[in-house]
């Protein structure tokens, strides 16, 4: 029985001798993962905030027609509760803006835009909620045109 105990002992202690960089290995990646949950992850109202060009070079056909050339989204503080501010300006010199907010739904987090203002064109979204499909990843918002795997594409300037 010791014999048993102590053989265990001893493998293990080759085993580091032998391994020593996946003992390494391991607190790098216990580091890392720590370090990316404290600082890398930014919540959503801090994602959006900025400008953004549509990039025409993505997507579909009927982005550049159909969605805002300019997104803008500000929020003076986002701790405040108050609601931050949109502006969205269209090719054909059309916009609307207002408010927005976040409408979380199982994993996915869907921008709400609340209108107050708006040209001729949009009068008919004011005072209404518009849900959107708008997906922050990194520096750009997607919304999907044409199926799964088609996006039109907005790019942060700022």
């Amino acid at each position: 029985m010791e014999c048993d105990f102590s053989c265990g002992i001893s493998e293990s202690i080759a085993f580091r001798r032998v391994f020593p960089i996946l003992m390494d290995m391991k607190s790098v990646i216990v580091f890392l993962s720590c370090s990316l949950a404290l600082f890398g992850c930014k919540p959503i109202q801090e994602k959006i905030l900025g400008t953004y060009d549509i990039d025409v070079d993505s997507g579909c056909s009927n982005c550049e027609e159909n969605g805002p050339e300019l997104m803008v989204f500000e929020d003076a503080d986002i701790a405040d509760g108050i609601p931050g501010y949109y502006t969205f300006e269209f090719q054909n010199g059309e916009a609307h803006s207002g408010t927005y907010s976040f409408l979380h739904v199982d994993t996915t987090i869907a921008v709400i835009l609340y209108p107050d203002s708006a040209s001729f064109q949009y009068t008919p979204i004011l005072g209404t909620m518009q849900q959107t499909e708008y997906r922050v990843a990194g520096n750009r918002i997607k919304e999907k045109c044409n199926g799964v795997f088609r996006n039109c594409v907005w790019i942060r300037r700022d």
